[in-house]
């Protein structure tokens, strides 16, 4: 799971370790939910798709700075 968060709320503390900051490359809107492209260190992109009402309610644009949150409970691994 990733949850973006904003720079807004100062005072928020989550139990969420992978706190990783960056900054909104592209959002593409759908009628139920919208996909965010962060750009985070080194170049790197982590892709999140939150509610729409939820990017609104954040109030993020292109150029925002945000935190991606990554909340896992559990890694899979494959091989080919």
């Amino acid at each position: 799971m990733i949850v973006i968060q904003t720079d807004v709320v100062k005072t928020m503390k989550i139990s969420a370790r992978n706190q990783i900051p960056g900054t909104v490359k592209s959002i593409t809107k759908g009628p139920v939910s919208t996909e965010v492209v962060i750009t985070i260190a080194g170049g790197n992109e982590i892709v999140s798709s939150i509610t729409t009402h939820s990017a609104e309610s954040l109030k993020i644009h292109e150029g925002s700075r945000v935190y991606a949150v990554v909340k896992a409970s559990e890694v899979m691994v494959a091989v080919d």
